[in-house]
């Protein structure tokens, strides 16, 4: 279920440099580029001559040139220039379709329709440069589906198996409350009544912490976000942006933002090689059901009062992708052991 009318992540801004960028994002061929100011654009990657990649081409001054004719675009796709065209240009057809793109917290956002977006923003980064905290981030792809990836990194349960001894113990469950609810574009998962989690990361980073209130979160189109509270003012935030390349491929853009009683350039020093061996074994586990939703040619999920956000995930996308508005409200308390 692809969502077109949001903004996704196409890549890091590092990651965009003068020469042409080829990418797939919702199954759209794209390329992406920097003018000689450096803003960039963002075109389909098909020159309307002869349909030749764009991002086969290269930039001269502010145009992108087709490698095969030489046809000439600028920044919102109207051809310039047509090499050996003595005649005025005037035809709307040598022109490449542009897509709306912006820069924003170190990333290139892309709205996925041709249509400039009224109103619309890209999701801004809780905490990111704010005083006292300090933000990482990472990228990863993998073989599964928005819905899917999102239901694993808010699902708790997996991770005293999949994250044995990382994040969670099987032998060190406790009962907890958690109060679930679903409004406008979110759904919300509070955990409470934790004391602790029994699991390497968190005894790493938050000494000393007795009470925890964990928060996970699905926001529309592709968030998946982790929010930590301890009682001695620790907070850790995982933010997870999804962003669909292809059927059953998407990338991965993690921002992990944390405040702490020690030094930032440790926690990050503690943080990033658990956080990455984290991810790698969710990779793993996402890429198996993916290979077994191949073999046997469907999905065929078993749904149970502990897969908290799963249905919610699953709905909020269902009603995005066929451009309905959400106007119900969804609240519930249960109790289960992690």
């Amino acid at each position: 279920m692809h969502i077109t009318n949001y903004w996704y992540i196409a890549c890091q801004s590092h990651q965009l440099k003068r020469k042409p960028l080829g990418i797939n994002i919702l199954g759209i061929p794209l390329v992406l580029f920097r003018d000689t100011h450096g803003k960039p654009a963002a075109l389909l990657d098909r020159c309307p001559h002869r349909n030749i990649p764009l991002s086969q081409g290269w930039l001269e001054n502010n145009y992108l040139v087709c490698k095969y004719h030489g046809w000439k675009f600028d920044q919102q796709g109207i051809c310039q220039e047509i090499p050996g065209l003595c005649s005025q240009l005037t035809d709307t057809k040598c022109n490449a379709t542009s897509y709306p793109l912006l820069e924003q917290d170190n990333f290139i956002w892309i709205y996925c329709q041709t249509e400039q977006p009224l109103d619309s923003q890209p999701y801004k980064f809780p905490y990111v440069n704010q005083p006292g905290f300090s933000s990482f981030t990472w990228q990863m792809q993998c073989q599964t589906t928005v819905e899917n990836a999102a239901e694993n990194f808010l699902d708790a349960t997996h991770t005293h198996f999949v994250h044995t001894g990382l994040i969670r113990q099987n032998i060190q469950r406790q009962e907890i409350t958690v109060k679930i609810t679903r409004q406008g574009d979110m759904a919300e998962a509070v955990y409470l009544d934790e004391k602790g989690i029994s699991g390497l990361i968190y005894k790493l980073l938050t000494p000393g912490c007795q009470n925890l209130v964990s928060i996970g979160r699905f926001i529309l189109p592709s968030i998946a976000q982790l929010e930590y509270c301890t009682n001695n003012n620790h907070k850790l935030l995982i933010s997870l942006f999804f962003t669909p390349l292809e059927k059953n491929l998407i990338q991965a853009y993690a921002v992990i933002t944390f405040r702490w009683n020690l030094p930032s350039w440790l926690g990050k020093l503690i943080a990033k090689p658990l956080f990455w061996l984290a991810a790698k074994q969710d990779k793993n586990i996402l890429e198996l059901q993916t290979a077994n939703i191949n073999k046997f040619q469907e999905e065929k999920f078993t749904l149970t009062e502990i897969d908290i956000l799963k249905p919610h995930i699953q709905y909020l996308l269902k009603k995005a992708a066929n451009n309905q508005q959400d106007s119900e409200t969804f609240a519930k308390t249960i109790k289960i052991k992690i």
